[in-house]
């Protein structure tokens, strides 16, 4: 656990800001249960990177629960309502911080012109940067162009999939139910005490 620990943060690393939007998360626990393979694995993010744990005591803020390609393909989306709408990944507890957690590490921005200048020096690191940033370039609006195309489609003609602003509702109402769910248990627990 500790060497993908170390992995994980030295990717993070990469990003200059990618900590600074960690230490949002300072004090939360995200508990990622691995089906098929009964893995449990425990994130503890903060402003030095992500813990990793197999084990934890006390509560969790957030569950996530699938396949590991399932997992997996979560992290590559930019929309997962579809994987969370067909139960590919099911999210439990704080899915606002799920979401966040997702969306933060899904903003990522590596300047891989440092790490390749150490290892092949400065021109070449240089000249393989830009030629790099080109096909990623390309590559981002032509992934964006069709996934564009196929979730509207998806959305708005077959209409087998919620918009994002669909699924945001349906969790903002979740967690409203949660709460109002959590202050009548509290009034229920404070009657029983008084009676």
């Amino acid at each position: 656990m500790l060497i993908l620990e170390a992995a994980i943060n030295r990717y993070l690393a990469l990003d200059p800001e990618m900590l600074d939007k960690l230490a949002a998360f300072d004090g939360k626990v995200i508990k990622i249960e691995i089906s098929g393979i009964n893995k449990t694995c425990y994130l503890c993010p903060d402003a030095s990177g992500i813990h990793l744990s197999g084990e934890h005591e006390g509560s969790v803020d957030t569950v996530l629960r699938g396949s590991p390609l399932s997992l997996f393909k979560m992290g590559l989306v930019s929309n997962t309502a579809t994987m969370l709408l067909k139960g590919e990944v099911e999210i439990s507890g704080d899915t606002r911080l799920g979401h966040k957690f997702k969306n933060a590490l899904s903003q990522m921005d590596i300047d891989w012109a440092e790490p390749l200048s150490e290892l092949v020096g400065d021109s070449l690191a240089y000249q393989l940067h830009n030629s790099g940033k080109n096909v990623a370039q390309w590559s981002k609006q032509t992934l964006t162009s069709v996934s564009g195309s196929v979730s509207e489609y998806l959305q708005e003609e077959s209409r087998d999939v919620v918009t994002e602003t669909e699924l945001t509702i349906f969790n903002n109402k979740v967690d409203q139910l949660r709460d109002d769910v959590d202050r009548l248990q509290a009034k229920i627990n404070s009657l029983a005490s008084s009676l």
